[in-house]
């Protein structure tokens, strides 16, 4: 599919461990405190405020981003990229 400026792109990621076996996605991760997120290409979380972008989330486990291309947008390459981090508990 060809993908150009004024063209509507909507991104969605979704994640699915079997760490949560015998509970929900969405209890488990609340429990392990994972937050699910969409960031520009400078690493800034983008919020339900940036006009650009409307950004869902129907349950924790699950987040959609749909935003409009602009011209100054054709120079991406149509990449994604994807990253987690993590974070070290102690007890």
């Amino acid at each position: 599919t060809e993908i150009s400026a004024g063209s509507s792109v909507t991104l969605s990621c979704q994640l699915y461990s079997d760490s949560y076996t015998g509970v929900s996605c969405d209890d488990w991760i609340r429990s392990e405190g994972i937050q699910l997120f969409w960031v520009n290409q400078a690493g800034v979380k983008l919020t339900i405020s940036d006009s650009r972008y409307q950004i869902s989330a129907p349950g924790h486990c699950i987040i959609t981003l749909t935003t409009t291309l602009l011209n100054e947008d054709d120079n991406r390459e149509n990449q994604v990229k994807t990253s987690v981090t993590y974070t070290v508990k102690i007890s």
